[in-house]
């Protein structure tokens, strides 16, 4: 039972951090942001590269995933390039996991 309630816990801990960085992010970045994202949502190859690079920027492809799925609330984004904008955002997530875990001794 107690680890029932811990897991409950940490999912609505991890609901509750990823709305405040949703937050911040539309604070910070939000006009250009939206227009970014208008902006690529035309061609899929650009839908894809946009959720790389907003995942680069908020280094959280949850945080983009939040933020594109607002979008399609408020029909600003279709749902297909939703979807491709989402499928940059984890491939953006795992390659900067790569980049960050390069050995840099021979430097």
């Amino acid at each position: 039972m107690l680890t029932l309630l811990h897991l409950l816990s940490a999912v609505a801990l991890l609901v509750w951090g990823t709305h405040i960085v949703r937050t911040g992010v539309m604070r910070v970045f939000g006009a250009r942001l939206r227009t970014v994202l208008s902006g690529s949502v035309e061609k899929k190859p650009l839908a894809f590269c946009a959720g790389i690079g907003v995942t680069a920027l908020v280094q959280s492809s949850n945080a983009t995933t939040m933020l594109v799925t607002s979008f399609v609330a408020q029909d600003r984004v279709a749902l297909a390039p939703a979807l491709v904008i989402v499928l940059g955002a984890d491939v953006g997530t795992a390659l900067m996991a790569r980049i960050l875990t390069f050995d840099l001794s021979w430097l």
